[in-house]
């Protein structure tokens, strides 16, 4: 009941300078909003960044290399290796890396081309790219042909949806096979595959080749007919000795990420050299974590700067209230009540400022992720563009730290307040 009882005498009190009140207000919350919107932006571009590597489950990959050290190869990375790759406890799946391009796609008179990527039937397991296949699914563990086509691809094939590109039969062959007069050995039979997915990039990677990727098994990659691709294939998969060529790469994914470290450290002790992306990521997210502090910092400038209003505005209302604070004092009131009725006034000017400023960096927000996604309209990006993230920590840290900053900048005005002799106050006119 007493703290009642100061809360609304601290909000009479405030009311009897509105304009004064609400000016010191809208400094806190041009400095709040300003705060939640830098460092908003901040996370929303780490977001964005980290997105396409959690919807295509790559933090679970381990690149394997040749180990070239000194100019000594080590073993070469061939079917052998992949083999022993899938042994290893936690591994789900080892493949080597294809991404071939000059790959065209026939549907009827349509013709699109596209980059050819090569993956395993077996990534159906660990759910592989799920988030990002926006119809059908994934190959299955049979020898049907089957394609992945991006979204960009079925729409050069003239399919208004991507639902209505699955179960189409499409015809697949390297572009140079289709040029007049043209000649290659061999059969020249283009390859018969079956649409089974469509999949669409995440929205970092939106207008971008990555829209245009055509996705084939392992096995059928190595049967495009072109003279050049199946030259390239035997030579990605020479066997015999040390001296043979091998895969350039190889991908291992892992069951869980906690078993990475340990996973590359054992491919590596095989001879190999390996890398992970998380540990890219990590040092990603310390140049992001340096951002945000240095945002931080300068949101925390200008709050700093709105307190000194509230300082004055405080200062203002003590010597306005001379008298009835000698009042207070001389009916009872001790100097802890005037001092935290001065802090509690103080907090609310944070706590209204802070509300509205994260209301305001909100609305900011929205009107420069507008602005940004007509921009990238304008330049052939479709889609919107979501560039900031405010999560409830957020909110909630950007809200005390308005009210602790106020509460801080009122002690001075609620020291002088505690202190003022009620007798003089009293005499005064």
């Amino acid at each position: 009941m007493r703290a009642l009882k100061i809360a609304l005498l601290a909000l009479n009190g405030l009311r009897r300078s509105p304009l004064r009140v609400t000016l010191t207000t809208l400094g806190v919350t041009f400095a709040t909003g300003a705060l939640v919107t830098m460092i908003g932006l901040a996370l929303g571009v780490q977001r964005q960044v980290e997105t396409p590597f959690r919807a295509l489950a790559l933090l679970n990959n381990i690149q394997v290399k040749r180990d070239d050290d000194g100019g000594k190869k080590g073993p070469p990375l061939d079917d052998a290796a992949i083999a022993r790759f899938e042994e290893l406890p936690g591994v789900s799946v080892a493949y080597p890396d294809a991404h071939v391009k000059g790959i065209v796609v026939r549907y009827g008179d349509k013709k699109s081309p596209g980059i050819g990527l090569a993956m395993p039937r077996e990534a159906a397991l660990v759910n592989f790219a799920d988030e990002i296949i926006v119809a059908g699914a994934f190959f299955d563990e049979s020898d049907q042909p089957e394609v992945i086509l991006g979204v960009e691809v079925i729409k050069n094939l003239g399919f208004k949806t991507p639902q209505e590109a699955i179960g189409a039969q499409v015809a697949i062959e390297a572009s140079t096979a289709l040029e007049d007069g043209a000649k290659s050995p061999g059969p020249a039979q283009p390859l018969k595959v079956t649409v089974v997915g469509v999949y669409r990039a995440p929205a970092l990677m939106q207008g971008t080749a990555a829209q245009q990727g055509i996705i084939l098994p392992v096995e059928l990659m190595k049967k495009i007919p072109s003279t050049s691709l199946e030259t390239d294939w035997k030579v990605l998969t020479a066997l015999g000795s040390s001296a043979g060529a091998g895969y350039p790469s190889v991908t291992v994914r892992v069951r869980d990420p906690a078993c990475l470290d340990d996973l590359a450290k054992a491919i590596g002790d095989m001879g190999y050299h390996t890398q992970t992306i998380l540990s890219k990521l990590q040092h990603m997210r310390r140049f992001f974590l340096a951002i945000q502090l240095l945002l931080a910092v300068v949101g925390s400038i200008a709050l700093a700067i709105a307190s000194l209003g509230i300082v004055n505005t405080l200062l203002m209302a003590v010597l306005e209230r001379y008298q009835e604070i000698g009042l207070c004092k001389a009916i009872g009131a001790s100097d802890g009540d005037l001092f935290v009725l001065f802090l509690t006034e103080a907090g609310i000017i944070g706590f209204l400022g802070g509300l509205t400023g994260i209301t305001l960096g909100w609305l900011m927000s929205l009107a420069m992720e507008a602005a940004a996604t007509a921009y990238a309209h304008q330049h052939g990006i479709t889609g919107s563009l979501d560039l900031f993230a405010f999560p409830a920590w957020l909110l909630a840290v950007s809200l005390g730290f308005a009210v602790a900053v106020s509460v801080v900048a009122g002690i001075y005005p609620a020291l002088r307040a505690a202190r003022v002799d009620p007798i003089r106050a009293l005499r005064s006119h």
